[in-house]
């Protein structure tokens, strides 16, 4: 294992080696070939069953990824478009011009350029293919919709992804050779090609033991947890290239994480909060409650993600369990830390680690940290310092402070 990351994950770095390199061309020529195909569609087409069943087929792959294997698969995906096209497949040269005919947007050049190269993203099993297809058959509208989604672009990729994700979920499982399969396995290597921002991950075994190291599941929050993943430090750039980091690299196996909690308690996964004003019911009156709250805490769930174990929340804000060895860390955020209303908040900070640590979690090694959005006065870090209270702020993407995450 190869340059770790300082985190507490011990997760290696992706090392865009030559084989990881040709696997992320395969990825590239496969999504060329989707997006071709899905842009030279018009609208009604988009919505029909044998065309999106011909794209979740151009995601898989036919056999191993020996050179003999990549030509079968080109084989076998040209016979799936003369299929679909209804035509029989006697040349490449046919194949493009027959495919040309039908979509009137791809040229001669470029169809014959689609149906000569490689492709594929997944080895599928053949025995979940029939049961899939005929999965999407039954459900065209709304995987005609996850693919519309995924296939704009958007500033807010993380809301997107997660928006497609539960459409597909909604589905439920797939049955399939006698037993129930994820939809996410036979479709995101399609949803992942049709993202002209390549942030979709593409979900397999591999993914899934990935997700395993942050304690999170397959399923449309394991999703949204492995789009984050790209861009983070472990220098995965995209879809594709963590698609190849999940195959070609060696990941710790996670050991369960046991929590002591007193009777009656029960600390889940830090959600995501709606960054929308939220209501609070305070001195018998409804109030607002600003956004920046959520906002804050969904900053530190996302730099911690990938970095360490998941977060935990209960009546606090955040735990981290396994902070460091033997310890864990009970983190309050505060909006402001500045004049006498800044004061006040930290001043309730105090109060409530205290309360918080005493009363849910007396058996176990707790330290304590307030979560502020900037730098606090030196004032403000000597109170703190006095009371072996940590502080975190944010300087720019970074999260800093008395402590190292």
């Amino acid at each position: 294992m190869t340059g770790q990351s300082s985190g507490g994950l011990n997760l290696p770095k992706y090392q865009r080696n030559e084989k990881q390199q040709r696997w992320v061309a395969s990825k590239r020529r496969t999504a060329r070939l989707i997006q071709s195909l899905w842009n030279a569609a018009g609208e009604k087409r988009r919505n029909e069953s044998p065309f999106l069943r011909l794209l979740v087929q151009c995601g898989w792959t036919n056999a191993g990824s020996s050179n003999r294997g990549r030509e079968s698969t080109r084989t076998w995906r040209n016979r799936n478009i003369a299929d679909y096209l209804k035509v029989k497949y006697d040349s490449d040269d046919k194949l493009a011009r027959d495919l040309a005919a039908h979509f009137k947007a791809l040229s001669f050049s470029k169809a014959y350029s689609l149906v000569t190269q490689h492709t594929g993203i997944t080895d599928y099993y053949k025995a979940f293919r029939t049961d899939t297809l005929q999965f999407v058959k039954r459900h065209p509208e709304p995987i005609a919709l996850a693919f519309r989604r995924v296939a704009a672009k958007s500033a807010n990729t993380t809301e997107k992804n997660r928006q497609v994700a539960i459409t597909v979920e909604s589905l439920g499982e797939i049955p399939a050779a006698g037993r129930h399969v994820s939809p996410f396995n036979g479709l995101t290597p399609v949803l992942s090609c049709l993202d002209p921002q390549c942030r979709f991950p593409i979900m397999n075994d591999r993914t899934q033991r990935l997700l395993r190291c942050i304690g999170r599941e397959a399923d449309k929050e394991g999703v949204v947890a492995l789009s984050k993943l790209i861009g983070t430090a472990y220098g995965v750039k995209d879809a594709f290239e963590l698609d190849a980091y999940a195959f070609g690299e060696t990941f710790p196996n996670p050991k369960a994480q046991k929590q002591k909690l007193t009777s009656g308690d029960s600390f889940k996964d830090v959600g995501f909060k709606s960054e929308i004003n939220s209501m609070a019911e305070i001195a018998a009156k409804k109030t607002i409650i600003k956004k920046l709250h959520n906002k804050l805490i969904n900053r530190l769930n996302d730099y911690i993600l990938w970095r360490q174990k998941s977060l935990r929340e209960g009546k606090f804000d955040a735990l981290l369990l396994g902070w460091k060895k033997g310890r864990d860390l009970l983190i309050e955020a505060k909006t402001a830390s500045e004049g006498v209303v800044g004061r006040a908040q930290v001043r309730q900070a105090i109060g409530q680690l205290y309360d918080y640590r005493f009363t849910h979690m007396p058996k176990s090694k707790v330290d304590l940290a307030i979560l502020l959005p900037k730098q606090p006065s030196p004032s403000v870090q000597k109170l703190l310092a006095s009371l072996g209270i940590e502080v975190l702020w944010f300087k720019g993407k970074l999260l800093t402070g008395t402590i190292q995450l």
